[in-house]
């Protein structure tokens, strides 16, 4: 499982670095249609970036797809944890006021990635 804890840091770093030059483009509170289109674009993104890794390591078990699935959030689940502390001093391009929102879209991020454990992707595919 170290490969799945790796790409669940680069998969959180490259979301990092997104939000830290990005960030304010995705997080207006005011503008109800971005901050809801943020949250269902994350979807088919998430995705993307989970099903195919299953596939090229060809997890097929349903016990090891949840393993990875966990590999793949924890990392990045463990260090914004430290990192919303720090929010407003990390994410510096973002008003603080967004920082509810920050952490309620990585909760929801995390859940899709922990949700992919759940789905056989053979079944998916046909």
């Amino acid at each position: 499982m170290p490969f799945f804890l790796l790409w669940g840091f680069l998969v959180w770093l490259g979301a990092s670095l997104i939000f830290r030059v990005l960030g304010q483009v995705f997080f207006i509170p005011d503008n109800t249609l971005l901050m809801v289109s943020s949250y269902i674009l994350v979807i088919p993104l998430i995705l993307v970036l989970t099903f195919p890794i299953y596939k090229f390591k060809k997890i097929q078990k349903n016990s090891e797809r949840m393993k990875a699935a966990v590999c793949i959030a924890l990392p990045g689940m463990l260090i914004d944890a430290i990192v919303l502390i720090y929010f407003d001093q990390v994410f510096v391009n973002l008003s603080v006021d967004t920082d509810r929102f920050f952490a309620s879209w990585l909760m929801w991020a995390y859940s899709l990635i922990l949700l992919t454990g759940f789905f056989n992707t053979k079944k998916l595919e046909g």
